[in-house]
C-alpha cells in the first residue's frame, strides 16, 4: 500500500535493526517502494557466506544477528544490499573476532591485523578504581580544543560513579538515563505529598516533614520547632491501631507517651505547647491534603487540580515549586474531562510522569556526555569511553522465563533471550568504530570477582597476548591511584574510653551489669555521654511492649485471687485489649498468647499446691561499699520470687522472648537471676526474708519454645554457689572500674554482643572490627 502512495521525495528509513516485528514490517515496506531506501547500519558485508548463514539459521547472540533476522523480513539477500563504503581494518578485524563459533576453526586459516591502535583497556581493581580511571579519560579530552568524549555504559551505577568523579574538576555532565524531575527537590515534594494523601502514616508524614519545601503557611522557626515536636512527641508514639486517622486519638497518644516514666528525655523534654504546636501542625498537614484524599475516584483532571491545590496549601505562603507547577499545568490540559481513576492509579501515574520529564537548569558540560546504549547508537564523539565490560553486565545475562521455554517461544514467535546480548554485541561492535576508544572493567564489583566481557575474551584470542599487551590503559590506572595516594593512616583501633571517676555511674541494675559485661562501651555511651535511642518512627506493638503487658497481667493476676482459668483470661482479654484491635494482631499473635495462659495456669497451680509465699515485681536495691569507699547502688526487678517452706527461695523470670543459654548464665555473660539470688541472701528486696537461693526458673510464655520451664541448673555446682561466685566477680569488676585508667572497651566479647547494637556505629565497630579479626 505504501508503494502505491504519491510521493513528492524518497522515504528513507536508517539506524535501524528492526528489533520490533511492526518495525521490520514497515521497513521492509520503505524497502520496497519506488522511492524508498534502507540504510543498514554496520550490516558486516565481508564476512564469508558460510558463517553468514550459520547466523541466519540461528545465533542470537552474534551482532548481525538482528540484522541478519530484518533481511529475512524484508526478503533481500545479503548480496543484493549496495555498499556505500568499504570497511576499515578495524572492522575487518572485529567482524573476524565475533564470526560465530562454530566457524572459528577459520581463525588458523587467515589472521587478520589486529588493528587496535587508538584503542585502551583498563582493567581496574574495583569499580571506584574503574570510575576514576573512565573519568581521567573523559577529562583528557578536554585539554584539547574542541575534543568531544562520552561514557557508554549499560549501567547506571557506573554512570554516578563517573559523573560524580568528573565533579572533582567541576566538571557536571549531562546522564541521559539520569536526572529527572522527580529527583529533584521540588519533584520529591510532590511526590511525597501524594504518598502522604496516599497513606496517612507516621513514616509517611515523617518524609514529607523531611522536605524543606513544607511550611504550612509558618514562619521557618515555628515551622522547625513544630515539626520537631511532632516527629518526636506523635510520630515516635505508641499509637492507636488506626494511626493517624483520629488526629485527637493520635494527640492523646502523644501527650501519653511524653509523661510516661520511662519515657526517652528527648520527649520529656517537649513542653505543653510543643504538643499543642505539634497537634495544630498535624492538623494542618492533614487539611492540606483533604481536597486530594477526598477525591478516592473521578477524572484525572480532579486529581491534578486536587495535588496542585494540595501543594500550595504545604508549601504557603511559598510556592511549591515552577517546574512542579507547570508540569501539573500541561498534564491538566492535556487531561480533558474523561479518564476516571483511583488515588493509586493516580500516584503510579504521577510517579510515571515525574520520572520521565527532564529538570530545568543547565544540561552539563557542551563536549562531554554519559550515553546509555541506545543513546550512543545516534551520536558521533572523537573519544568514547566503553564502560563495565563484565559479564552479565556488558552483555547482560539472558534472561530466561519461568513459563516459556525456548521451544515454546520460538512457536509463539517470540524472541529468544538471548536476542539482548547480540542488541548489546552489536552496540559495543559499533562503538568500536571510533577511533579512539578506551575500554573498562572492574576485576571486582561490590566485593565479588567478575568475569571478563566475552567480547574482550574474543578480541583477546584473535588478537593474541602480544597485541593485548599493546593497548592496555594502564596509564589511566597510574594517573587514577597517583591522583588519591595517601599516606597510609593507621587502623582504626578498639575504643577504650577512661572518662573522669567522677562521671562513672553510681549504680546499676541487674539488666545493666549484664551489659557492663559484655559491651561497656554502651554503658559510657548511655551512662555518661546520656545518649539513648529514639524509639522508632510509627513503632507498633514492639516485643518490649508486649513483655510489658505479660509483666503487668501476671502481677494482676497473682496479686489477688480467686487463681482461676477463666479470671486470668478475662484479666488476659483487658490488658491485651489495645493490641487486639489491631486485626493481625488479633488472628495472628492471640492465639499463641491463649496457649501460654493455658500453660502459665497450669505452671501457677502446680507451684501454689506447696503454698509457699509468693512476692510478684519486687524491687530490689542495695548500696554496695567499693575498695575505695564509694558507694555503689546495685538494684533489680525480681518479676516473682517464692519462699517455700524449706525456707529456700526460687526467683522466676517471666521470658516473652529467648532466655539464655545455661552456659552463659554458669561463666556470668547472663547474671541477671544470679545477682537477683545474691541481692535476696543480703536482704535487697524489702519486706522480703534474707534467704538463699535455691533455684531459678526462665518461663518462656508463648512463641517457639515456650510452653516450658527451663531450670538453671549447673553440672558440678549449685545455683547458690554461682550466684556467691558472680557476687564477687561483680566487686572484682566494679572496684576495676574505680581505677582512672580502666576504660570503657566496645564489643570486649563481640561473640555475646547482639549484631547491630544501638550503640555500634557511634563506636565505629565496622572501622576496627575487621582489622582486629572480629566479624561484624
Amino acid at each position: 500500500e505504501i508503494a502505491e502512495l504519491p510521493r513528492r521525495g524518497p522515504t528513507i528509513v536508517a539506524g535501524s535493526t528492526g528489533a520490533n516485528a511492526a518495525t521490520a514490517r514497515l521497513i521492509g515496506a520503505v524497502a520496497r517502494a519506488p522511492n524508498g531506501a534502507v540504510v543498514l547500519r554496520d550490516l558486516d558485508m565481508d564476512l564469508d557466506e558460510a558463517a553468514w548463514g550459520l547466523i541466519a539459521e540461528g545465533a542470537p547472540t552474534h551482532p548481525q544477528a538482528m540484522l541478519a533476522r530484518l533481511l529475512a523480513s524484508i526478503g533481500v539477500a545479503r548480496a543484493e544490499v549496495v555498499k556505500l563504503g568499504e570497511a576499515d581494518a578495524r572492522a575487518r578485524f572485529l567482524s573476524e573476532a565475533m564470526r560465530p563459533a562454530d566457524s572459528t576453526h577459520l581463525w588458523f586459516a587467515s589472521r587478520p591485523e589486529p588493528a587496535l591502535d587508538g584503542v585502551a583497556l583498563i582493567e581496574a581493581d574495583n569499580e571506584a578504581e574503574e570510575a576514576l580511571a573512565a573519568a581521567i579519560a573523559l577529562r583528557e579530552t578536554l585539554a584539547a580544543p574542541g575534543r568531544t568524549a562520552a561514557l557508554v555504559t549499560p549501567d547506571p551505577k557506573i554512570a554516578r560513579r563517573v559523573a560524580a568523579e568528573l565533579a572533582r574538576w567541576d566538571v557536571e555532565v549531562e546522564n541521559s538515563a539520569g536526572a529527572t524531575l522527580g529527583a529533584t527537590e521540588e519533584g520529591v515534594f510532590a511526590r511525597l505529598a501524594v504518598a502522604a494523601a496516599r497513606d496517612f502514616t507516621p513514616a509517611a508524614v515523617a518524609a514529607l516533614l523531611g522536605s524543606p519545601l513544607l511550611s504550612v503557611g509558618r514562619e521557618p522557626d515555628a515551622y522547625l520547632a513544630a515539626a520537631r515536636a511532632l516527629e518526636l512527641g506523635t510520630l515516635r508514639a505508641p499509637l492507636p491501631t488506626d494511626g493517624l486517622a483520629d488526629l485527637a486519638a493520635a494527640a492523646a497518644a502523644a501527650r501519653a507517651a511524653v509523661e510516661d516514666l520511662h519515657a526517652h528525655r528527648a520527649l520529656k523534654s517537649l513542653r505543653p505547647d510543643d504538643l499543642a504546636a505539634a497537634e495544630a501542625l498535624l492538623r494542618d498537614i492533614a487539611a492540606a491534603l483533604a481536597p486530594l484524599v477526598a477525591v478516592q475516584r473521578g477524572p484525572l483532571a480532579g486529581f491534578i487540580g486536587a495535588h496542585a491545590q494540595a501543594l500550595q496549601a504545604l508549601a504557603a505562603p511559598e510556592p511549591p515549586g515552577e517546574a512542579i507547577t507547570q508540569l501539573l499545568d500541561d498534564w491538566m490540559l492535556a487531561a480533558g474531562e474523561g479518564f476516571e481513576c483511583g488515588l493509586g492509579d493516580y500516584a503510579d501515574m504521577f510517579e510515571t510522569l515525574v520520572a520521565e520529564r527532564a529538570p530545568p537548569g543547565p544540561r552539563g558540560h557542551p563536549r562531554l556526555a554519559i550515553l546509555g546504549l541506545l543513546e550512543a547508537r545516534l551520536l558521533n564523539f572523537d573519544r568514547l569511553v566503553l564502560a563495565g565490560l563484565d559479564e552479565t553486565l556488558w552483555p547482560p545475562a539472558a534472561r530466561t522465563d519461568a513459563f516459556l521455554n525456548r521451544q515454546m517461544r520460538a512457536d509463539l514467535g517470540l524472541t529468544p533471550p538471548e536476542r539482548r546480548l547480540g542488541q548489546t554485541a552489536q552496540d559495543f561492535v559499533a562503538a568500536l568504530g571510533t577511533h579512539d576508544v578506551v575500554l573498562t572493567r572492574a576485576k571486582k564489583r561490590d566485593g565479588s570477582p567478575t568475569v571478563a566481557s566475552r567480547f574482550l575474551r574474543r578480541i583477546e584470542a584473535l588478537a593474541g597476548e602480544a597485541a593485548m599487551g599493546s593497548i592496555s590503559g594502564r596509564r589511566y590506572l597510574e594517573l587514577a591511584r597517583r591522583l588519591d595516594r595517601a599516606e597510609p593512616s593507621p587502623p582504626a583501633t578498639r575504643p577504650i574510653p577512661a572518662p573522669p571517676l567522677a562521671l562513672r555511674p553510681r549504680g546499676l541494675s541487674v539488666t545493666r551489669i549484664e551489659t557492663l559485661i559484655r559491651d561497656p562501651y554502651a554503658i559510657y555511651a548511655e551512662r555518661i555521654l546520656r545518649l539513648s535511642p529514639l524509639p522508632p518512627v510509627g513503632q507498633g506493638s514492639t516485643a518490649a511492649a508486649i513483655g510489658n503487658v505479660w509483666h503487668d497481667l501476671l502481677e494482676d493476676y497473682a496479686n489477688d485471687g480467686p487463681w482461676t482459668r477463666a479470671r486470668l483470661e478475662v484479666l488476659a482479654e483487658a490488658a491485651f485489649a489495645t493490641l487486639n484491635e489491631d486485626a493481625a494482631f488479633r488472628a495472628l499473635r492471640w492465639p499463641r498468647i491463649l496457649e501460654a495462659l493455658d500453660f502459665f495456669f497450669a505452671f501457677d497451680a502446680e507451684r501454689r499446691e506447696a503454698e509457699p509465699q509468693i512476692f510478684i515485681e519486687a524491687e530490689g536495691k542495695l548500696t554496695l561499699e567499693l575498695g575505695d569507699g564509694s558507694p555503689f547502688a546495685l538494684s533489680g526487678r525480681a518479676d516473682r520470687i517464692e519462699i517455700g517452706p524449706d525456707g529456700l527461695a526460687t526467683i522466676i523470670d517471666y521470658k516473652t522472648g529467648a532466655p539464655p543459654g545455661l552456659r552463659e548464665v554458669e561463666v556470668g555473660f547472663a547474671p541477671q537471676l544470679t545477682l537477683e539470688a545474691a541481692l535476696l541472701k543480703r536482704g535487697g528486696f524489702p519486706g522480703v526474708a534474707d534467704v538463699e537461693t535455691a533455684q531459678a526458673i526462665y518461663l518462656k510464655l508463648g512463641g517457639p519454645g515456650g510452653g516450658k520451664p527451663r531450670y538453671v541448673k549447673f553440672k558440678d555446682v549449685s545455683f547458690a554457689e554461682v550466684a556467691e561466685r558472680h557476687f564477687d566477680d561483680l566487686m572484682k569488676l566494679l572496684n576495676a572500674y574505680r581505677d582512672p585508667k580502666r576504660g570503657y572497651p566496645s564489643r570486649p566479647f563481640a561473640k555475646f554482643v547482639a549484631r547491630g547494637a544501638d550503640y555500634d556505629h557511634l563506636a565505629r565497630v565496622a572501622e576496627w572490627a575487621l582489622a582486629e579479626g572480629e566479624e561484624t
